[in-house]
């Protein structure tokens, strides 16, 4: 069975998105302590079924993280185009590695994005392109909202605006909703390491936003 049968990935597949949800969430993380979250634990009935390639466990794995892959496959090269073949083609690698789903501290989904960002990198130098590591349309932006508003705009500048790795950080952590625990698995880094880059990351973009530099 191919993966498009076993998953009939729904293109376009774009859920309501809510318009004020990322600024909230980097607001609250730039007024405060972001707490040491954790991935919820996962049932390991659904490793199981995803590593043996069962198609109704597929399904629901592409519906549940299909629009999230977009999202961050767009934010990282900013042609919707090329961001859904690309989508699609992080699908096709988890499902045909499904076997390596097998070290049961790695969620599937830190898993998935590990694969999206190998997907989005190797495009990247095949293409020669170096497009900003987030861009515009990646955030949240509700289906009747015509632009961005003034503070959302300033929020996608400032984080563009930041050295790859912190905006990297910040786009995992803030804007697609990885936990620590996933964000350390897709960028191969420790929890302690990337504690450390998001409170720099934070602490740059503060600056920006502040008095200190706002744009």
């Amino acid at each position: 069975m191919t993966p498009a049968a076993a998953m009939a990935l729904p293109w376009p597949f774009m859920p309501p998105r809510s318009g004020g949800t990322l600024w909230a969430r980097v607001v609250a993380a730039l007024l405060g302590p972001t707490g040491d979250d954790d991935a919820s634990p996962e049932p390991a009935a659904h490793r199981d079924a995803l590593r043996q390639r069962e198609p109704a466990a597929w399904r629901d794995f592409a519906a549940a993280e299909l629009n999230a892959v977009y999202q961050y496959v767009l934010s990282r090269i900013g042609n919707p185009a090329d961001a859904e073949d690309l989508a699609s083609q992080v699908f096709e690698e988890a499902w045909k590695h499904a076997a390596s789903l097998h070290d049961s501290t790695v969620p599937a989904r830190a898993w998935l994005f590990g694969i999206a960002r190998n997907v989005v990198n190797t495009h990247r130098r095949n293409w020669f392109r170096k497009p900003p590591p987030v861009t515009l349309d990646g955030f949240d932006q509700s289906d009747d909202d015509r632009g961005l508003d003034p503070d959302m705009l300033d929020l996608a500048r400032a984080v563009s605006g930041l050295s790859k790795a912190h905006a990297e950080v910040i786009s995992l952590r803030f804007i697609h909703g990885l936990s620590l625990q996933e964000t350390a698995v897709v960028l191969g880094l420790s929890i302690d390491a990337i504690k450390g880059r998001q409170a720099r990351a934070l602490a740059e973009l503060r600056d920006t936003l502040t008095g200190n530099g706002r744009r």
